[in-house]
């Protein structure tokens, strides 16, 4: 039987003091006993232990005494638990998703030259993930030129870069909208969303410039843009490896009988924009990006755009250590609350690590600790450790470039 540890305990109880304030108590699952409260409480214990990924094991770690006390059932039976996850809501979990982030240690942004950026800096990106079998809902994908499909489903994450934090997270199947359209449906204000190619949309442009967000997005190649004025670039632009600094405006679809974007969902903005191309020496290949955002060094556009790599980061995560490459529901709410209770489990250890800037290795060790595999002393040594080798990096590529 999986016996939970003594951190994995108490940063439970923390959590359902949390619950007990937002959400409080809610209707237990048909005529049955177990209620929401229960089943989260169930859901978090699990979430921290690497060895409870199905939903015999959690109905295994369920009847352990300390998870028992916790939880205030004798215990969850997986199929109670799979009926629940489909009909009880995973909304009721947003205001204790709230109150956590308000907790969260401030930190600030992770290089001095974006301090100028005083907005929040949010990374989108959707993931898939495969289902078990076909559900209603889900995305229909071919496995490769034969005849055989995968059932799948798309996270919509959006990610606070300076925090490594969810700021949004909702689930798409098959029956919903593209990876732009989910961002647009839920776009904050006093934004600077970093997008990749996939969200270049017109309507999803505009939608953000509507709200006061601003934007920095890479373009696809095929995406025209009309200059209207170079902007010379500074040394310390070179030195960031961009090539040039334009000022322009989208022109839409330039195709015969279709000037005025007719074929579009939606016609391209008219306000000034901004293009600014960067050179990628690792991939050795040319980044075009777009943004609204004037008033900067273009190399600070450049560093904006390499922050969106951490939800890249976090999603590996998610997938990894978190334990997310196994859905343990089929419905769309089920989904949802696996997903929430996954971010429940992310901020939990940020709390856990005090202000410590975290990256996918810091998550990793504050797992480890919160799983009773490591300790803060030997955590801290690794990431010391780590911090050092990146400084000699930056020191032998500042020696080259003194070189050249």
């Amino acid at each position: 039987m999986a016996k939970p540890t003594r951190r994995v305990l108490r940063l439970l109880e923390q959590a359902m003091a949390v619950y007990d304030q937002q959400v409080g108590e809610l209707p237990a699952h048909g005529n049955r006993k177990l209620t929401f409260r229960s089943m989260i409480a169930t859901l978090i214990a699990a979430m921290f232990d690497p060895a409870v990924r199905s939903l015999r094991t959690i109905d295994d770690l369920s009847i352990h005494p300390s998870v028992s006390k916790i939880s205030g059932v004798d215990r969850v039976t997986r199929s109670s638990l799979s009926d629940a996850m489909g009909q009880l809501s995973a909304d009721a979990l947003l205001p204790m998703i709230k109150a956590l982030r308000d907790r969260q240690p401030a930190r600030g942004r992770m290089a001095p030259e974006l301090e100028q950026i005083t907005r929040r800096l949010v990374a989108a990106d959707g993931s898939y993930f495969n289902l078990a079998g076909e559900v209603v809902h889900a995305m229909r994908f071919r496995r490769g030129n034969g005849p055989d499909c995968q059932w799948r489903m798309r996270l919509n994450l959006q990610l606070d870069v300076s925090l490594f934090l969810p700021d949004h997270v909702d689930v798409s199947g098959g029956d919903d909208v593209s990876e732009p359209g989910a961002l647009a449906r839920s776009l904050q204000g006093s934004c600077v969303y970093l997008l990749d190619r996939g969200f270049v949309q017109f309507g999803l442009i505009n939608a953000i410039l509507a709200i006061h967000s601003s934007f920095v997005l890479r373009l696809k190649a095929v995406t025209g843009f009309t200059v209207e004025q170079s902007n010379a670039l500074s040394e310390k632009d070179k030195a960031h490896h961009v090539l040039c600094d334009e000022v322009g405006y989208l022109p839409g679809p330039q195709s015969k009988g279709n000037q005025n974007a007719r074929g579009c969902s939606a016609k391209p903005t008219n306000q000034k924009l901004r293009r600014i191309k960067v050179w990628d020496q690792q991939n050795k290949t040319e980044v075009v990006l777009l943004t609204d955002i004037l008033d900067v060094p273009a190399y600070v556009i450049a560093l904006l755009y390499r922050l969106r790599w951490q939800i890249e980061l976090y999603l590996r995560w998610m997938k990894v250590l978190a334990g997310f490459d196994h859905l343990i529901s089929q419905s769309k709410n089920g989904i949802t609350i696996q997903f929430y209770v996954g971010v429940i489990m992310a901020l939990l250890i940020h709390i856990e690590s005090g202000h410590q800037r975290l990256s996918k290795y810091s998550l990793m060790w504050v797992s480890w600790i919160a799983q009773d595999r490591a300790d803060p002393e030997l955590m801290a040594q690794a990431l010391a450790r780590h911090e050092r080798e990146k400084e000699k990096a930056r020191l032998r590529r500042e020696k080259k470039k003194q070189a050249k």
